[in-house]
């Protein structure tokens, strides 16, 4: 688990420019990089652990209504992602990250609730999250594939249903 950057934003998408994901991005369980903004790597590199992977869960770090919002990246990036600093990645380790990724969504109430601080910029606890919050799962990957995969079929289902519904009201 790990914060992500302090970014050097960037006009455009240049050559060498990452996507950054902020609170913005992070909303409804999904990854909105419509709110992403351009840090310009040329400026300021990268370390490479800061670069979100495919299946990297997400976590708002600040502010009232939005810390504790999660999201996972998905099983294919079409440009390099990274984290602005008040979002927090998790990284799967000995379990199957999509697995992973619908234990910590099914506990997104929890964690906005370890929240804590005044003067409406609460910041999320890490160390609370890493003990409070613990992970169950099957021993077998397969069993823990599977599951996720079940629940991955029901998204991408309700998703239709949703983009069928938006075209019958236009």
């Amino acid at each position: 688990m790990a914060r992500g950057i302090a970014p050097k934003y960037s006009t455009g998408a240049g050559a060498a420019d990452v996507l950054v994901l902020g609170q913005k991005c992070v909303r409804n369980q999904q990854v909105d990089i419509s709110q992403a903004r351009y840090h310009d790597s040329d400026a300021k590199q990268i370390k490479a652990e800061k670069v979100v992977q495919p299946l990297d869960i997400l976590v708002n770090a600040t502010g009232v209504g939005s810390a504790g919002r999660v999201a996972q990246a998905p099983e294919q990036l079409a440009d390099t992602w990274t984290t602005d600093s008040h979002v927090l990645t998790l990284r799967a380790s000995g379990i199957d990250p999509l697995y992973l990724g619908y234990f910590v969504k099914s506990k997104q109430k929890v964690i906005e609730g370890m929240a804590e601080g005044s003067t409406g910029q609460t910041e999320m606890n890490k160390a609370r999250l890493c003990t409070e919050i613990v992970v169950t799962y099957p021993e077998s990957r397969a069993t823990q594939r599977a599951i996720a995969s079940i629940l991955s079929a029901l998204d991408h289902k309700i998703a239709l249903n949703c983009r069928i519904n938006d075209h019958l009201a236009a």
